[in-house]
């Protein structure tokens, strides 16, 4: 039986009522039972592939350190069928690592009220804040909450993403009864073509980013409401909130995307970054400047609780529903 079609996202072009985007990574899905990157690079190392000291993996991206554990050695000049074959099925067990549990922040996410969730994380634990009872590791699941706004091509045909979904999500519904898109902004654990791990594969998604971003058309005068399509359309137009996701140097899809929305002729909305760790650390004070000169806020009207990060995701997700409210009054 075919399912009734999901009208597509829209919101005013500029001003009160655009898209209030929550972008969040790992530090709100961290738990006892969730392995860390190194469990999950061990699960992905090329068998023969020497580990390496812990001083050298904080040195390497981890994009290239995963290019680098990934790889046979000695390296081919050029990688046959097999061996990509090889590193597809790695990735592959490595990503059934992962556990599909909400926590208490998650459950917050609800209640916030957001238009859109933007997600880096590979599992489904946002997905069961919003379905406790579903289980997304199962396609029945996936397919019922599935959307996808993908532009037909040139003969009018709509084709499914497989890989890259920069217009696939699933609609789920906040506790007020509005409607809100769960994003996997860097894939999910039974996509693994899709998942963003490689420097290869951030290139290839920043490819297609830019060619999504490339088509926008100006609407400074329009009035009607603008249809978004894809979760970097709606980045460039939102408000965006991010919240347990390090901005690691390393994620350029998202640097690229910050300096985009900057840049804007038409955009609208603002950037606000909530982070906990110290800011006077080096290499946290370096990623800080460069979130400020990309037009981000850092921790507006929220205080760090050193040491607590629960305590702090809890007071930054109050102030984040109270500007997403305000937003829309």
């Amino acid at each position: 039986m075919s399912r009734k079609p999901i009208p597509a996202f829209r919101y005013p072009p500029v001003g009160k009522g655009r898209p209030q985007i929550l972008l969040i990574g790992n530090g709100l899905e961290r738990t006892e039972d969730q392995p860390d990157w190194d469990a999950l690079l061990k699960a992905l190392r090329c068998p023969g592939r020497a580990t390496l000291p812990d001083a050298e993996k904080r040195e390497l991206p981890f994009p290239l350190l995963y290019q680098l554990l990934s790889t046979p050695d000695p390296a081919p000049v050029r990688m046959d069928e097999a061996a990509l074959k090889a590193e597809e099925q790695r990735l592959a067990e490595g990503l059934k690592l992962l556990q599909h549990r909400s926590n208490p922040l998650l459950d917050r996410l609800p209640q916030l009220g957001a238009d859109h969730i933007l997600s880096t994380n590979y599992s489904y634990c946002l997905e069961k804040a919003f379905y406790p009872r579903l289980d997304f590791s199962y396609g029945a699941a996936r397919s019922d909450k599935r959307f996808c706004f993908r532009p037909p091509d040139e003969q009018g045909k709509q084709h499914r993403e497989t890989n890259f979904r920069l217009h696939t999500g699933y609609l789920a519904q906040n506790a007020d009864g509005s409607r809100v898109g769960l994003w996997h902004i860097h894939g999910e654990t039974t996509v693994p073509r899709g998942v963003v791990v490689g420097h290869d594969r951030y290139g290839r998604l920043l490819s297609r980013m830019v060619q999504i971003c490339g088509t926008e058309t100006p609407h400074r005068l329009d009035t009607a409401p603008r249809v978004f399509r894809s979760w970097p359309e709606l980045f460039l137009f939102g408000d965006v909130y991010v919240l347990g996701f390090g901005f690691a140097l390393c994620e350029h899809d998202l640097w690229w995307l910050l300096r985009r929305k900057q840049r804007e002729r038409y955009g609208d909305g603002s950037v606000y970054f909530y982070d906990n760790d110290d800011p006077d650390e080096p290499e946290k004070a370096l990623c800080n400047r460069l979130l400020q000169a990309h037009g981000a806020q850092i921790n507006p009207d929220v205080q760090r609780v050193p040491g607590d990060y629960a305590a702090f995701y809890e007071a930054a997700l109050e102030r984040i529903a109270a500007r997403m409210r305000a937003s829309r009054a």
